[in-house]
C-alpha cells in the first residue's frame, strides 16, 4: 500500500518537509524511468537517487517497486486523460485535435518503450489487483476517445463505427510517437502527428 502512515517510521521526510511534493517527485521520476527503460531495469535506488531522495524515503510513501509501478502508471494514465480530455473540449475540428492529441502524447510522455512492451515485462511482478487497476486507468483513456468518436458519428464527421473500436485504433498508431525515426526517416513531432491524424482518418487509400 502507499500513503502516508503514522509515527516517526525510518524514511519518512523530516517534520515541515512538504510531503506531498516528495511523494509526486518521486512518482513523475517513476513514470520517466519506466518508460525510457522498462520494468526490469530500473530499480528503487535509481528512482531515488535521479529524485534526489533517500530510498528510506522512496520505500516510506512505496512498499515495494510493484507498489511504486502501479501508482506511477496510474497517475500518467489520468493525466493522459486530463490532456485528452482538454483538448477534445477546446475549440477546432475533429483533425485539429486529433493532431493535437497525437502531438501532446509525442512531445509530453516522451516516452522510449511501448506502453504493451512494458506492460508484458512487469506482469510477472504485479498482483491481479494491481494489473485491474492499471488497465482501468488505461481503459479511462479510451472512454474519454471513444466518447468523442460517437459524438463526431453523431454529427457526421466520421462514418458509422464501433468508437471504443476506434478508440483502441487511434491509441495504436499513437505507437509511433515513441519512435525517434520512422525507417531511415527523421519526423519532427508536429509533422508524425499530423500523419498519424491524416493516416487515422483517411486511411491509405487514393483520395
Amino acid at each position: 500500500m502507499s500513503g502516508s502512515r503514522s509515527g516517526r517510521a525510518p524514511g519518512r521526510p523530516k517534520s515541515g518537509a512538504d510531503q506531498p511534493s516528495m511523494r509526486d517527485k518521486v512518482l513523475q521520476t517513476a513514470s520517466v524511468l519506466f518508460m525510457e527503460l522498462g520494468y526490469e531495469p530500473v530499480s528503487v535506488n535509481m528512482i531515488a537517487a535521479r529524485a534526489g531522495v533517500t530510498k528510506a524515503s522512496v520505500y516510506y510513501y512505496f512498499d515495494n517497486k510493484a507498489v511504486l509501478f502501479t501508482a506511477a502508471v496510474t497517475q500518467m494514465m489520468r493525466r493522459i486523460r486530463s490532456v485528452t480530455e482538454r483538448i477534445i473540449e477546446a475549440n477546432g475540428t475533429l483533425r485539429e485535435r486529433l493532431v493535437q492529441i497525437a502531438l501532446a502524447k509525442m512531445t509530453k510522455l516522451q516516452a522510449h518503450i511501448e506502453f504493451e512492451s512494458l506492460m508484458r515485462e512487469a506482469l510477472a511482478s504485479l498482483s491481479e489487483e494491481q494489473k485491474a487497476e492499471i488497465r482501468e486507468a488505461e481503459h479511462g483513456i479510451h472512454e474519454a476517445l471513444a466518447a468523442e468518436f460517437a459524438r463526431a458519428m453523431a454529427d457526421g464527421e466520421l462514418a458509422k463505427g464501433h468508437p471504443m473500436l476506434l478508440s483502441h485504433a487511434f491509441s495504436a498508431l499513437l505507437m509511433v510517437g515513441s519512435r525517434e525515426r520512422i525507417g531511415d526517416e527523421a519526423f519532427a513531432p508536429e509533422r508524425l502527428a499530423t500523419a498519424v491524424a491524416d493516416l487515422f482518418l483517411h486511411g491509405a487509400a487514393d483520395r
